[in-house]
């Protein structure tokens, strides 16, 4: 390993802290920059909004703030190894791509003792998840046009099946079998990517890890496959992203970030790496309120987070930011506020925006097409709902205080808090009862903060999706009462031309009967032109006034004033 002195001076700030230089690395030397510096505040800009960023750490308080990017596994490895000073006292590691990463991962999981079954899902690859949810696709789909076409072939195909199953099971020699081969065969990222609201909270003795989908509102281009547009039909549009965080006991906050485009071979196209800028936004905006280069509170107030900022600098104040600083950070991570507008929370939000145009679209022609768009819209909000319901499951077990159990208690490695505990054997290593129990502590300010986005995930997220839902609905029943309404419209139509070919039908017959008497052969009776047009005339008139009469009457004449009128 190569000593700080090696290392070009051109490359080492020399306002660099002391503790970076005792860990004794070359590459964390010439990666350090000043978050506080101008000159280099846009160059780590800019490393955070590009695709092909690997990593960064960030270590800061109240005086200092320093990051570096793109570090390999030695160097935190050294890092880790090495406790911080005081006046740095929170850091925070922020991975990409965590399957490239798995070295780096397995020095974090040492570091803070992560499950084995945790750090494997960290390190999960989501390219293993196409070919396995291809072949899981199309045989779901074949079963179920089988079953919704064919339903009696169908199920001699079952029962075909479940005889040949017996018969394997008979047959089967168990003495053969070394080891369970019944675990399907299920990665990680095919269960995020098919249970959007799935979501995982992990507690040890060093850390609480939280892992959640988060969605961005972001177009992609449509999938070519029939069958995953029909998928995609159901699922609310923009980019899922997998997530984890973590809050460490030494203050250290760990954000790690699924792969968003993993398929396309490193390579991004101008649409991908837009897409990796808004999906990267609330993160950006994060690691610039960390800066004290710029002054963004009169700019954008609301994009001002007090993690490393203060408008004044009271007693009590400054002896908390070191404690509240790690779980700001934790919770600001976690919100992601620009998503959650765009999605729902705003006035006009596309499923708003949607079911308008649908209802417009209704008052001018329904259609049974329509109850198909909202049956799509439907699923998509009752994916939402879920989503955020998540979420709000999320911060009920990040507050959800750890207690000691009776077993912990009953361990004679730990010390329970009470008077006596002086007078217990200190023959093998004592542990405090506070230090036993799982998870890290939330600061009062981080707490205030989880109990708010609760609140705001009720009123703003899950209330707007409820009154769509209802709105949908609403429609569903508007539609085909609408198309009720427009078939008894065609109903009295047929109605009134029936009545109208029945009219004249009554007026012609009294002629063509009188019609028919003067054309009859009758001896000693002569019929004159002139008389047969007078009884002609006098037939034809009294007809019409016993239609008009009878119209009167029966009321089949209001029928058609009234739609005169209204046609007028």
């Amino acid at each position: 390993m190569s000593t700080p002195q090696s290392v070009e001076e051109s490359t080492v700030d020399e306002r660099l802290p002391k503790y970076y230089k005792d860990i004794n690395c070359s590459k964390l030397l010439s990666e350090m920059k000043n978050l506080d510096d101008v000159t280099t505040l846009k160059a780590l800009e800019h490393n955070v909004t590009d695709p092909y960023s690997r990593n960064f750490l960030v270590d800061f308080g109240d005086d200092d703030a320093w990051s570096a990017f793109n570090l390999d596994v030695d160097t935190f490895a050294q890092a880790l190894a090495k406790p911080r000073p005081s006046s740095l006292y929170t850091r925070w590691i922020n991975i990409w791509y965590p399957s490239e990463h798995q070295s780096t991962l397995e020095v974090i999981a040492k570091r803070y003792d992560l499950s084995p079954r945790l750090l494997g899902l960290m390190c999960s690859d989501p390219r293993a998840v196409k070919g396995n949810a291809a072949v899981n696709d199309s045989k779901g789909s074949s079963s179920f046009f089988a079953a919704a076409h064919q339903p009696l072939k169908y199920l001699r195909h079952l029962q075909e099946q479940a005889i040949e199953m017996e018969e394997g099971w008979k047959s089967l020699d168990m003495s053969n079998i070394e080891e369970p081969t019944m675990l399907p065969d299920m990665s990680h990222y095919q269960i995020v990517n098919e249970v959007w609201h799935y979501s995982s909270v992990d507690w040890g003795r060093k850390y609480v890890c939280i892992g959640y989908n988060a969605l961005y509102n972001v177009r992609l281009k449509p999938s070519a496959d029939v069958e995953e547009k029909q998928r995609q039909q159901d699922l609310p549009e923009g980019k899922r992203i997998w997530n984890w965080l973590l809050l460490c006991d030494d203050r250290t906050v760990i954000s790690i970030t699924e792969d968003p485009f993993p398929f396309n071979g490193g390579h991004f196209s101008p649409e991908e790496q837009a897409n990796v800028l808004f999906l990267r936004r609330n993160l950006l905006n994060i690691f610039l309120q960390i800066s004290k280069a710029k002054d963004t509170t009169k700019k954008s107030p609301l994009t001002t987070l007090p993690i490393r900022k203060s408008v004044g600098n009271s007693h009590e104040e400054t002896l908390h930011r070191p404690s509240d600083a790690p779980g700001l950070l934790f919770f600001f991570l976690f919100e992601d506020w620009y998503s959650c507008y765009s999605l729902v929370i705003r006035r006009e939000h596309r499923y708003q925006a949607e079911l308008n145009q649908i209802r417009q679209d209704m008052l001018h022609k329904a259609e049974l097409k329509h109850i198909n768009r909202l049956h799509h819209i439907g699923r998509q909000l009752a994916v939402l709902k879920r989503l955020y319901q998540t979420y709000e499951s999320i911060v009920d077990h990040v507050l959800e205080k750890q207690t000691a159990t009776m077993a912990s208690l009953a361990n004679s490695h730990i010390i329970a808090t009470t008077e006596n505990s002086e007078q217990l054997s200190s023959s093998q290593p004592q542990v405090a009862e506070e230090d036993s129990l799982l998870g890290v502590s939330l600061s009062s300010a981080a707490r205030v903060r989880f109990l708010r986005l609760k609140h705001r995930i009720r009123l703003y997220a899950l209330a707007e999706i409820q009154d769509c839902l209802d709105q949908k609905e609403s429609l569903v029943m508007m539609n085909f009462n609408l198309i009720a309404i427009k078939e008894s419209y065609a109903v009295e139509r047929l109605t009134r031309i029936t009545l109208l070919l029945g009219k004249v039908t009554i007026l012609f017959m009294p002629v063509s009967l009188m019609s028919a008497y003067f054309g009859a052969q009758f001896t000693d009776a002569q019929f004159t032109v002139k008389s047969y047009w007078i009884w002609f005339v006098v037939i034809f008139v009294i007809s019409a006034l016993a239609l008009v009469i009878f119209g009167a009457v029966s009321g089949t004449m209001e029928g058609a004033w009234r739609q005169k009128k209204k046609n007028k």
